[in-house]
């Protein structure tokens, strides 16, 4: 029963999320190569420099939370929230849609390698040290959790037109323990490995300026 709820927990949340209000669309990010489901994730996302000046919040609907924005190219991004299986099946296993979920907390160290002398123009910026902490859940298995090294290789911010502002990153999760189909209550149809895993995810987010 604690199982279920926290299933619809996360439904609504996700529900929540996929309609944004006019204006922001929120953080969505899609894990890919992971010996296990595919997934994807609606995610709140906080970036506060390290001299303390707040940034920005890509932020769920129903609340603006906004900041001048700091001068450090140094700075701490929290980012968070539930995600939910595709159905893309793997190594031979069949992941159905929204059977299995994840809520994961990722904090992460960035620096801004360029940034453009305009304001709200285009900038680089890469997450040089950070931590994945994940629970997954679902139907047919019991919980579990594992954890990740976290590393944002490269992320973009660029205009379109005048209003609008788009982010797009490459994170790279390295997983001592690599997951395996009987954690998802699976019949491994390949030996589980005995090390570890690196796991590849691309995230993208729009919101409009001002």
């Amino acid at each position: 029963m604690k199982l279920h709820g926290l299933r619809m927990a996360i439904c609504l949340v996700v529900a929540l999320l996929a309609f944004p209000r006019p204006g922001s669309a929120g953080l969505i990010e899609v894990i890919i190569g992971m010996s296990g489901p595919q997934m994807v994730g609606i995610l709140f996302q906080c970036r506060v420099a390290v001299d303390g000046t707040f940034e920005r919040c890509n932020e769920p609907p129903g609340m603006k939370i906004a900041g001048p924005g700091g001068q450090s190219k140094f700075r701490l991004t929290l980012e968070g929230g539930p995600y939910f299986s595709t159905g893309k099946n793997a190594e031979g296993q069949d992941y159905q849609f929204f059977k299995i979920g994840m809520l994961a907390f990722d904090p992460m160290l960035e620096i801004e390698s360029w940034r453009s002398p305009r304001e709200n123009r285009f900038s680089v910026y890469h997450g040089v040290l950070g931590v994945s902490y994940n629970l997954l859940f679902g139907s047919g298995f019991d919980s579990f959790t594992n954890v990740a090294l976290k590393v944002r290789p490269i992320g973009v911010m660029f205009p379109v037109g005048k209003s609008w502002r788009v982010e797009a990153e490459y994170n790279l999760r390295l997983y001592p323990n690599a997951f395996s189909a009987d954690e998802f209550g699976k019949v491994p149809v390949i030996p589980a490995s005995t090390t570890g895993e690196a796991v590849h995810s691309f995230s993208f987010s729009v919101r409009k300026i001002g």
